[in-house]
Order: C-alpha cells, then structure tokens, then sequence
C-alpha cells in the first residue's frame, strides 16, 4: 500500500511542488519514496512506498518496464499477479528482476496495453507514463477500495492519492473553490460521493474505469459495470450456493493472505469479519493475530462477542476498549485528515483499531462488503416494504399517525415514510436509516438561498428491468455509493494514517458478481439477515455466536454530544459561526439543538454532520 502522485504540466515543473505533494503522502508510505521527472521537465510521478510484497529496494517506484519505455507509481495490491507473471513467461519470454507486483503490471501493460486492466484482480489506483507517446495512463479499481483524486486547468493536470497532497501545490492552493452545490448531497448522506469533492476543481478518478491524460485532456472509459456482470436471480440451488461461495471465498482469502510482513485480521464478532477470520485462521501456520475495538459505553461494546469468537478459532487476540477521552483526544485528527468533509463517527475506532495493529502487523483483512452483498443492513427491508402496493395506500396516513404520537421512535419512522420522487427513494431511505436530512427538510426549511440547492438523483431506470429486488437495488446503490464512497474511503484514510494495508475478501469482484447473481431466497430466510453467510460460518462456530442479534459498529454520538462533546455544538453551531458561514437558517438549527436535549435522539445525527460541516467551512473557508 502505498500513496501516488502525479503532475503533467505546459510549463517547467516546480521541483518544490512535486516534493511537497510527495512528502503529504508519507504517512501511506514511509518505507520508501522517489521521484521520476521526464526530459523535458514537464511530467513528474511520486511515489511514497509501505512494502508489503518484495520488500527489497529493487522493488521500489516509480517502476521502470523492461524496455525502460514506461514508468509506473502504483497503490494497493494485485492479488493474482504471481498467476500473470507465469503467464508473461511462458507466453512471451518476460525476464523478470523483482518478486514484485508493481513489476507485473509495468510488463503486463508493454505487452497488453490498457487491455491489461481486465486481467487484474485487486485493489488498486496505477498511473503509467508513455514517455515515447507522452501520454498518462490512469486505472482504478472496479469497487473503488483505492482513491485517485485529480485537477485540472489550461496549464496543469494533477492526481495523488489524497486531495491534502494535491493541495500542496501552490498553483492548485490557489485556484481551487469550495463546491457549495454539494453541500446538499453531504447534509443528506454524511459524505461526498464520485465525481465530486468539496472542491468544484477537484475530482474524484471514477472507480471501475480506466483514463488517458492526453495534452493535458482526461479521457475515461470503464472496463467493468456492475449491472452488466450479474444475473440476478440464476443461482437458486443451497448446495451449489453454498459450494459456489465457499470456493470463491477460500480463494480470495488465500490471495489476500500473500505476504512478505506480518498480518492479522480486525474481528468486531458479527458475521462478516469472523467468517473472513475462521477462513484465514485455516491458512496460517501460526495463531492469527486478531483486533477488535469496543466501547466503554456496554450498550454499544460488541468486543465481548470478538472475545468469544477469537477464543473459539484460537486466534492470538487483542483488543482495545474506548472511552469518550480517547474519541475526544483523536477528533481533531479524524476530522482533519479526511480533506473534505466526512460525517462517519466510526472513523474515530477504526484509527484506533488501526493504531492498535500496527503495533504488530502490516496488513490487515476486514469483513467489509457483506452487509452489502448478502442483504444485511434494516435500509433493505425498508426498501421492500416501500415497494409493495399496498404502502401507496396507507403510507401517508400512517405517517401522520406516527407523528401524531410525539414519540422520537415513531417520528423517525414517520420520516421514512415521507413521499419521495422516483430518483430520490434510494438515497432517501438510506439517509433517514443513518438519521441524516432528508432533502426535502434542507430545501424547505435548512438552506437560506435555495438557488444552490442541488438534490441528489439516482437513475436506476437501466435496474427495472433486471430480476431484483427493491432490497437488492438499494444494496446497488450502497455498493455504489456508501460502500465506496463512505466505508472504504473511512478504511483507507484511517489505516493509511498509520501505515496499515487492509483488504477486504468479502469485496473480490467475483464474489461481488456471484452475490448479485444469487436468489433473494439465499441472502434472507425466515427473517434472517445475511443466511447464506451465516451457513457458512457454521462450519466454523456455533449457533449461538452465529443467530444473534445484529449489533452493528455504531459509536454512542448522541450521548458523547450531550456530554464530552457538547463544546463542539456551543463552538461550531452557534449563532455567530452558523451567521460566518452563512449557508443555512440560524433559528431551523437552534430547534434541532432544542429538540435533541429535549429526548429527540435521533437527530444527532443531523446535529452532527451541520458541525462537521460548518467545523471544515471555518478552517478552510
């Protein structure tokens, strides 16, 4: 794992900007680092390395193919690429002079060209510079577990692996603007999703796509769609569902375990990372090192069920408890390192965790991507519960009734029910199952100029003719965006700040492609989340570890607000600062305040993201 950057430009390059844009990046890669700049001093790549594979200096970027025609700065992993290296040998003699996989891909693409893409399997953001034809070749990878963030203007083109060390250029420092017409979209979903960054010139590189940068044009083209790899609803067999998964899973457990330093797994004891954990345990000769977090506050501490799992598959164990002084200390920290506004809390434990491992392994497996693929989040039942016929009928009059009530519960669920436009549902129901504003409640009451309002839309039209489920296209439009633009952005930036690679299983492709092929009966069964999952982990742990209740990783913000860190709402919620940034209507925010101390717990989150929000806007405004 590793961080990259990159400058293509009409003018000299400024040597100092190329160092600083490296230098923002060491904390991905403190291993090692270099600088290529071409003859002309126009085009410069950087790299910042955490060797993972091949940990010698031969190994180090920015890579050179054989033919010295090609120079490549990579970030992430490719996980089949000894398979490719065999392939290269036996088909066109490739003399190889690492037992890296940077070198896999340098001499894959001399060969292949962009048409190498599609053999890799990983996670990865490579970039590869032509220097006969003087064109840069951008590749991501197709779930988007590695970010490329890039800007453009008439005299420059420039990507890195973080938008901070973009910002290091003093031309871009200079010419970048805050993108208030997204400040809609994070107020509903608590993050930014691609193309877009709080920045109106900075982008995000499209996942799943691949790109030229050509006198200084970006041209991108994508190699893998999700809807056009998947068939829903063709594999409707347990026994072959189950074979099916388990040899997928085997497999991209097995490659994520190739490693030249040490590894571990985080174990939280839900389904999806102690199903990843009991299949790694297999395939290790010593104990697997295991890592769990919890909290102090019992009602959200799942590190007791961790503790049990790790006791029965025999894993060396350690895990980290944490209290609202710690989540107070790290803050700060959190908020800063994201760039641009991120409203996810469970970044603050995922750091620590993070912090924890590094003290023993290099490379860490996660359970991500199970919710997702294997119906697992309550945003999918209500998805289908919106969807049957009979919710037309009744839907508006059981709002009403609910809010009648006063309750906080019953207010929230009546929220849910609120009416939405075709190509807002999605992203309508998974804001108000994390808590966050419905669009309707920022246009109407939250926004002082509705001039740069700006919703949120979600085209699923090319879905509606394909086998699946309303649960299972809200599940596409998580993998598409929370997934992406939320999770695995929170597990890149908190386990890079200390150095630490983590991959995700659960998140192969193939797998992804299988469980979006499965029959909805396979995901859930008499009620039960994930079963297909759960079938499998039977195998290794019993029935009483596996039918729990579903506990989830959330963080007790709204009891952390009320106390610990009350200061943030009396600091960047009031009057004066909520005047300064001016986006928004004093008085609406003064009753969510009110209203939240007064019972209304729910609206933490809410509170929440406006303190995020108008805490970027004073430091970076």
């Amino acid at each position: 794992m590793c961080g990259i950057a990159g400058i293509i430009s009409k003018e000299p390059l400024d040597q100092h900007a190329v160092s600083a844009m490296a230098e923002g990046l060491l904390h991905r890669g403190p291993d090692a680092n270099g600088i290529y700049t071409d003859v002309s001093k126009s085009v410069a790549l950087a790299h910042t390395r955490l060797s993972i594979i091949d940990l010698s200096t031969g190994a180090n970027q920015p890579f050179y193919s054989g033919n010295q025609r090609y120079v490549v700065v990579f970030n992430g992993e490719i996980y089949n690429f000894q398979k490719i290296r065999q392939q290269l040998i036996s088909q066109y003699s490739v003399m190889f002079k690492t037992h890296s996989d940077t070198e896999i891909i340098a001499e894959a693409f001399a060969i292949w060209k962009e048409e190498m893409i599609g053999k890799l399997e990983g996670m990865f953001a490579i970039a590869i510079f032509d220097q006969q034809t003087r064109k840069v070749y951008l590749f991501r990878d197709r779930i988007g577990k590695k970010p490329i963030f890039y800007f453009q203007s008439e005299n420059l083109f420039a990507f890195a692996s973080e938008i901070k060390s973009l910002l290091k250029h003093p031309a871009i420092k200079a010419q970048v603007n805050i993108n208030k017409s997204i400040v809609a979209t994070f107020l509903h979903l608590g993050y930014i999703p691609q193309p877009d960054t709080i920045y109106s010139n900075i982008h995000k590189f499209p996942s799943g796509h691949w790109g030229t940068v050509d006198n200084l044009i970006l041209k991108t083209q994508p190699y893998w769609k999700i809807k056009d790899s998947i068939h829903p609803g063709s594999i409707k067999s347990v026994d072959v569902a189950k074979k099916q998964l388990q040899s997928l899973l085997q497999n991209a457990v097995e490659e994520r375990l190739i490693s030249d330093v040490p590894l571990g797994t985080f174990l939280s004891g839900g389904t999806d990372s102690s199903l990843v954990s009991a299949v790694a345990s297999k395939h290790t000769s010593l104990p697997l090192k295991t890592f769990s977090i919890g909290f102090k506050e019992a009602k959200f501490d799942e590190s007791k069920f961790a503790r049990v799992v790790a006791g029965h598959l025999g894993t060396d164990h350690s895990e980290y408890i944490l209290t609202e002084r710690e989540a107070i200390d790290i803050l700060e920290a959190y908020l800063r390192h994201f760039d641009e506004p991120f409203a996810d809390t469970s970044a603050i434990p995922t750091m620590l965790v993070s912090k924890l491992a590094r003290k023993e392994v290099k490379v860490i497996l996660t359970g991500d991507g199970g919710d997702e693929l294997f119906q697992g989040y309550g945003a999918y039942t209500w998805a289908n519960r919106l969807a049957n016929p009979i919710a037309g009928f009744i839907r508006q009059p059981l709002k009403m009734l609910l809010k009648s009530t006063g309750k906080s519960r019953f207010e929230r669920i009546a929220q849910i029910l609120e009416s939405v436009n075709i190509g807002s549902i999605r992203s309508h129901i998974f804001s108000q199952e994390h808590y966050f504003f419905s669009q309707q409640e920022i246009r109407d009451y939250l926004v002082k100029d509705k001039s740069f309002f700006k919703s949120f839309e979600y085209n699923e039209s090319a879905l509606l003719d394909m086998d699946l489920t309303a649960g299972e296209r809200q599940a596409l439009f998580d993998l598409q965006y929370y997934l992406k633009d939320d999770l695995l952005v929170k597990v890149d930036r908190a386990s890079m700040y200390y150095a630490l690679e983590c991959r995700s299983p659960l998140l192969d492709h193939n797998i992804v492609e299988f469980a979006f092929s499965l029959d909805p009966a396979l995901k859930v069964k008499d009620g039960k989340q994930k079963w297909l999952l759960k079938e499998l982990l039977r195998a290794y742990l019993p029935a009483a570890l596996i039918d729990r209740q579903k506990w989830g990783f959330s963080v007790p913000v709204a009891s952390w607000l009320k106390n610990d860190l009350r200061y943030l709402i009396d600091t960047y919620l009031s009057e004066k600062v909520i005047s300064e940034v001016g986006l928004f209507n004093g008085p609406y925010i003064k009753k969510l305040i009110s209203d939240f101390f007064a019972g209304k717990d729910y609206l933490y989150n809410r509170i929440w993201v406006l303190i995020v929000l108008h805490k970027w806007m004073k430091e970076n405004q």
